[in-house]
């Protein structure tokens, strides 16, 4: 998706991209390392001597605050890399279908190229601004957090490791219920929106012949198969997300 999402932009905003990617990669490491911080605290804590916790819980606290700043100008960046790209491909996709030619404007192209106009390039662009932050944390911090207990212990170590290829296998399983519920949203999505353009250039002949409602009841069905491809996309995350949960905090 990444790489994907680098060759659209081109190289211009394929760099400030990465630039965001490796700060949000960094931040995520700061993150996984500022629970190395939590061993010698403990061990003051829970030993014989709690006094001597003072200073390790002042330095796990400017790790907290360290992390915290990463991730606002992280998330900050992210946000507005997001906006300044999403002007950007708006007058790239405006350059683009202006050179295309008339007969490439069937009928059927009305509503994907109003899906992809309309969300389909906020959801792209909001991946620097939502997604990307969330999904890098995910997929690093628990990798640094695994680092830090093999430097502390090896069989803690390994035995968060063996967590690995059963939380693999749930995202590769929500992953792909996920793809097929999206291709179904987005053929939705553009049949709706053929159903509503079509409607709205027919009012004409439609009013003057006083048959309004047979257009409506196709529109009205899309619509609602609209709603219904909704809510089935909330309905299968929940699954992968439940199950994501509790294997993590089982393992």
């Amino acid at each position: 998706m990444i790489r994907m999402l680098l060759r659209v932009l081109g190289p211009e905003y394929a760099r400030a991209m990465r630039r965001i990617v490796a700060l949000m990669t960094m931040t995520a490491v700061a993150e996984g390392l500022s629970y190395a911080l939590l061993v010698p605290v403990l061990r003051a804590l829970l030993g014989n001597r709690p006094g001597e916790a003072g200073l390790w819980l002042a330095a796990f606290g400017a790790a907290v605050a360290a992390y915290a700043v990463l991730r606002y100008v992280s998330d900050l960046s992210g946000m507005r890399v997001g906006t300044t790209m999403l002007r950007s491909m708006y007058h790239r996709l405006g350059e683009h279908l202006a050179r295309l030619p008339l007969g490439w404007y069937g009928p059927g192209r009305v509503g994907e190229v109003s899906v992809m106009a309309g969300q389909g390039l906020l959801q792209a662009m909001g991946v620097a601004a939502h997604l990307m932050a969330p999904f890098v944390s995910a997929c690093v911090t628990p990798l640094t957090i695994v680092a830090v207990m093999l430097a502390f212990n090896w069989q803690l170590g390994l035995a968060a490791l063996t967590a690995l290829p059963v939380v693999a296998a749930v995202q590769i399983w929500t992953a792909r219920s996920a793809a097929v519920t999206d291709a179904d949203r987005h053929e939705r999505d553009t049949e709706a929106t053929d159903r509503v353009v079509e409607y709205l250039q027919a009012q004409p002949v439609l009013r003057a012949g006083g048959r309004t409602g047979e257009r409506f009841a196709l529109l009205d069905d899309a619509l609602r198969e609209l709603q219904r491809a909704s809510r089935r996309t909330v309905l299968s995350a929940l699954p992968g997300m439940i199950g994501l949960a509790l294997v993590v905090q089982a393992m």
